[in-house]
């Protein structure tokens, strides 16, 4: 009988789609910007690329264009490219030729096409026409209005595009704040999918429309299917500051903050993706720059993510990139390109999607699942002949824990416990895995997390016992603000004496509002009648 795990995996992964190849993608440069000559020259020979693919643009000098110079400096050369060298773009199909699916930008194109007024009468809208380079180039070769997001026809659609007739091209870029994470971007890719995308799936929920919560809630569980281990926070608050985050993520997926925060703040103690990440933090202007480390998608770039998306501007939850398409179509074996294409609700709008547009992180996974000699896969070939059963897991698990795989398969198993509410479970093995840590990263949060869950199962004294040990051994942490967020909850006298101090500066300022009332009475009162 297949387990669980197998029949969502066969549902997920069954007919794998027939990926990208290299002379579908035309890459497209800054031939102004050495940067961008020296990415296009190694992108192309990584992939495989034919020098005929890549197309050098001339006079582009700003992050921000005018409607004017991306039609004079981008969309007319590109068109006359495609005429000159026999291609063909989606959306046109009265051009003859090859027909060509996606465009990778180099560093140093344009972010932002800026809104722009008195447009021709034929291709003015009603709303904003300041839209992504990148969306923008989706509709290559179309007439359409300009004014407000276009409806994307490949949206939620699973298959060979071109059966379809989607009539519209993909778009990635690859840039970043430096010239190391730009070269990462280049050649790790090609070298990650090769074995797979192996280590732990990270999903924050937690945001501010249930519509969102939906979409990384179902993320969540697509992940736990395919043998991730997880760690998936729930409550409406973002991963905290300073918090011990494990090494090892493959996959980040999270809401809601304008700034990056917690683990991928510059504040934070270092944190890196595992190889190849795939990370996504979805909020309406993670995109604003990709030269700024300020930035969530420059951020999470600079922690050692491979691929990332976002927006230039306000392009509201429903013209975002859908987490949920995005994941299982990553899932499913296709390319980014296409797993971006598949899950991007509109065209001409904000988002941008950074990463090889080849790249297929998960394609190998189910081929390497059943040999690769990591404890992630061991983790995955666990749950997979497991049959969903809690008891045929953990014996699984025991067996791994006096080996180099103890600490992850431990703490892999007590989020297990915890997502499933085995609450008693979880303490007993997110104390195994804090044991076992050899680092202080894995111990801190394990303990922490060890506290948590006696305080959520109602040992709330063993939890402040074990709370206030932990705050006299950590005084050099560097996970101490995350150590006493959480003493802050489950520790009384912490807890009444923050509550106090709320009803202070509540009270505090009640009284100066009422003295600022007062004194503007006064004032009034004290003004001299007007003759």
């Amino acid at each position: 009988m297949k387990t669980i795990l197998s029949l969502v995996s066969a549902v997920l992964l069954c007919g794998l789609a027939h990926a990208l190849v290299p002379r579908d993608v035309v890459v497209v440069f800054n031939a102004d910007s050495p940067l961008s000559v020296r990415t296009a020259e190694a992108y192309c020979t990584t992939r495989s690329i034919p020098k005929e693919n890549a197309v050098g643009l001339h006079g582009i000098k700003a992050a921000d264009i005018s409607r004017a110079d991306y039609n004079r400096f981008i969309m007319e050369p590109l068109m006359e490219e495609a005429r000159v060298r026999g291609w063909q773009w989606p959306a046109n199909d009265k051009m003859l030729g090859k027909r060509k699916a996606a465009i990778v930008l180099m560093p140093d194109m344009p972010l932002r096409i800026q809104a722009a007024a008195n447009l021709p009468k034929q291709f003015a809208g009603s709303g904003n026409n300041g839209a992504s380079l990148d969306s923008e180039l989706m509709m290559l070769g179309s007439l359409y209005p300009l004014g407000g997001p276009l409806g994307n026809r490949a949206y939620k659609k699973d298959g060979n595009i071109s059966d379809y007739n989607a009539h519209i091209l993909s778009v990635c870029r690859i840039d970043a704040p430096d010239e190391a994470t730009i070269r990462r971007m280049v050649t790790e890719p090609a070298e990650v999918e090769r074995r797979g995308l192996w280590g732990w799936a990270v999903v924050d929920e937690g945001g501010p429309y249930p519509e969102g919560d939906a979409m990384f809630h179902t993320a969540a569980s697509y992940a736990k299917v395919q043998g991730f281990p997880l760690f998936h926070e729930t409550s409406k608050q973002c991963i905290g500051p300073d918090f011990p985050l494990m090494p090892h993520v493959a996959v980040y997926l999270g809401w809601y903050n304008q700034w990056p925060n917690g683990p991928f703040a510059a504040s934070a103690p270092q944190f890196r993706f595992e190889k190849g990440a795939v990370a996504y933090h979805l909020h309406s202007f993670s995109a604003l720059s990709v030269k700024d480390p300020k930035q969530w998608v420059c951020a999470l770039l600079q922690r050692g993510a491979a691929v990332t998306a976002g927006n230039v501007a306000e392009p509201y939850l429903g013209g975002c990139l859908d987490p949920e398409i995005f994941f299982a179509r990553l899932l499913r074996g296709y390319t980014l390109a296409e797993a971006a294409l598949m899950a991007s609700p509109t065209a001409s709008w904000q988002g941008v999607v950074l990463g090889d547009p080849l790249y297929r992180p998960f394609a190998a996974r189910q081929a390497t699942g059943s040999s690769s000699d990591t404890a992630f896969a061991r983790w995955y070939r666990a749950c997979r002949d497991s049959s969903a059963s809690l008891a045929a897991l953990e014996g699984q698990v025991v067996s791994r824990l006096r080996t180099p795989d103890g600490p992850v398969m431990a703490e892999a198993f007590a989020w297990h416990c915890a997502e499933i509410n085995r609450m008693d479970k979880a303490v007993e093995y997110f104390r195994m895995a804090a044991e076992l840590a050899t680092d202080k990263v894995d111990w801190t949060r394990n303990l922490l997390m060890q506290i948590t869950a006696e305080y959520n199962r109602g040992e709330k004294a063993v939890a402040e016992s074990l709370m206030k040990r932990m705050l006299e051994q950590t005084m050099g942490s560097p996970y101490r603000k995350a150590i006493e967020l959480s003493a802050d909850t489950v520790v009384e006298e912490r807890r009444k004496a923050r509550a106090a101090e709320a009803a202070a500066r509540a009270k505090a300022a009640a009284e100066a509002a009422k003295a600022k009332k007062a004194a503007a009475e006064a004032k009034k009162n004290a003004a001299p009648a007007k003759k």
